[in-house]
């Protein structure tokens, strides 16, 4: 049985001013609810919406990962005089910038922030730290996004 599913859709408002849920794919959501139903005439179920606006785009990430994270992996290779992967170099900046700091008893510990979990301004903070980053310490311009990539959590 499916404990969790992703329907992507619309929350809209009707001209009698109620609100429902329009899903991109009717033909999914009714799969979906059969399988989760089980041939039961009723099943409790706990219905969790995440606006997705507030969620990280892709903008954001195709911008990180094909214009921000090539310059600051070939300056910080130029500086030390060898070869790092992409992972090494996102693993230094989320140590740098991308963390959250968990109490464990009396001392904080840093542990890296998921890319998949975080809001939009949390990766537009990120993405702007760095971006200072290595114009202050590695002396290099970062290319301007063609687009706007989202600051805000509407």
């Amino acid at each position: 049985m499916i404990n969790k599913i992703y329907i992507p859709g619309r929350l809209l408002i009707k001209i009698d001013g109620s609100r429902y849920f329009k899903p991109d794919d009717n033909s999914i959501l009714q799969k979906y609810l059969k399988e989760t139903m089980q041939g039961d005439p009723e099943v409790l179920v706990e219905l969790n919406i995440v606006r997705i606006d507030n969620k990280k785009s892709l903008q954001q990430l195709r911008y990180f990962y094909g214009v921000v994270l090539p310059v600051i992996k070939q300056s910080l290779e130029d500086l030390q005089g060898e070869s790092l992967t992409k992972e090494e170099v996102v693993i230094f900046l989320k140590d740098r910038f991308f963390y959250e700091e968990v109490p464990t008893g009396e001392h904080f510990v840093k542990l890296p922030m998921t890319f998949s979990k975080a809001k939009k301004s949390e990766i537009y903070k990120f993405i702007q730290d760095v971006i200072d980053f290595g114009r202050d310490i590695l002396n290099v311009e970062i290319p301007e996004p063609v687009k706007d990539y989202g600051k805000q959590d509407d």
